[in-house]
């Protein structure tokens, strides 16, 4: 496994556990006890992949489970994070489409700023 594939490892876990520590434990969406980390742009978008304002912490019924989540109706859910998140959703549809090309070192930034993000969370 080369370095980048475990800083990118690295990163999915820090990204998660900053996003999983989001309002109080509770479903952004309907405030019940949550623990699963979403990706509002996917993971497959590499420049908002470990972007903070890319991510909201959801239920296991806002997430995958019932007709009106965030996987089955995305549709539904954009419009929620747009009222509910309007700057967030400003943002991440600006930088969606932009292209990236990180280096070993931009990693480790990014690395580090999300270890300092979770220090001043814990």
């Amino acid at each position: 496994m080369g370095e980048i594939t475990k800083i990118r490892k690295r990163l999915d876990k820090l990204w998660s556990e900053i996003t999983r520590s989001r309002n109080n434990g509770l479903c952004e969406r309907c405030n019940s006890p949550a623990n699963q980390a979403h990706h509002v742009i996917g993971r497959k978008n590499y420049n908002l992949r470990w972007d903070l304002r890319n991510g909201c912490l959801l239920c296991p019924n806002c997430h995958w489970l019932q007709s009106y989540s965030a996987h089955i109706d995305g549709l539904g859910f954009s419009k929620w994070f747009e009222s509910y998140r309007p700057e967030d959703y400003e943002y991440l549809m600006i930088e969606k489409d932009k292209k990236i090309n990180r280096t070993i070192f931009d990693y480790e930034e990014l690395e580090k700023y999300l270890k300092e993000k979770l220090n001043e969370i814990r």
